[in-house]
């Protein structure tokens, strides 16, 4: 174990962006495989394209996103792990919130080839649920992060709660939060098929 991570800071002090991207992408796919196989039961029916799907948006839009933001964070805060400027800094993450969560919705919705009026209503409908289940999971998360963890494994330890947050989020991506799922049409159904429904948003995110 020692090991590992010995040669998991070395590298990423080396190429920080591209090793968030492989370890949050991990995590899609444990969170994806959790929220298939627990959550909905859908044992030799799993969705691989699905769980493709979630491996991508989680590595390009979610980890770069999260990393700069964590990044830009130290540099207008400091790098102080003092309770005040953590409190801060979780404060200013969090604001990021529905930027996180809604680019995870339209990037999902544009990837299954969803309409714009299909992920304008997600967006109206599911996004709130979405932003304060997730400011319940990572504002306790990114405070402790930010207090006592240096910012090169910050990301690293988050995907542990990662995890559990995708299992959330792909969960809801594909059948749906607060609102009866619209077909691609825009028509009105209360399906909650992998082809319609609501999405929530990111990771370590935040």
């Amino acid at each position: 174990m020692r090991g590992f991570l010995r040669w998991y800071s070395q590298n990423l002090k080396k190429h920080q962006f591209a090793m968030n991207m492989v370890t949050t992408g991990t995590v899609f796919f444990l969170g994806d495989i959790l929220s298939q196989q627990v959550i909905e039961k859908k044992g030799k029916d799993h969705e691989l394209e699905r769980t493709v799907r979630s491996i991508s948006v989680g590595s390009f839009y979610i980890a770069p996103f999260i990393t700069y933001l964590y990044n830009f964070a130290d540099k207008v805060f400091g790098t102080s792990q003092t309770i005040p400027n953590s409190l801060k800094k979780t404060g200013f993450i969090c604001l990021f919130s529905p930027a996180v969560s809604g680019g995870y919705v339209i990037i999902n919705n544009f990837l299954q080839g969803k309409s714009t009026s299909y992920t304008i209503d997600q967006l109206k409908n599911d996004l709130p649920t979405i932003v304060l289940v997730q400011w319940k999971i990572w504002i306790p998360s990114h405070f402790i992060l930010l207090t006592v963890v240096p910012l090169r494994h910050r990301m690293f330890l988050s995907n542990f709660v990662g995890v559990l947050w995708t299992c959330y989020l792909t969960h809801a991506s594909n059948t749906g939060t607060s609102h009866a799922g619209t077909s691609n049409t825009g028509s009105s159904n209360t399906g909650t098929s992998n082809t319609g429904t609501s999405d929530i948003g990111t990771s370590d995110s935040g």
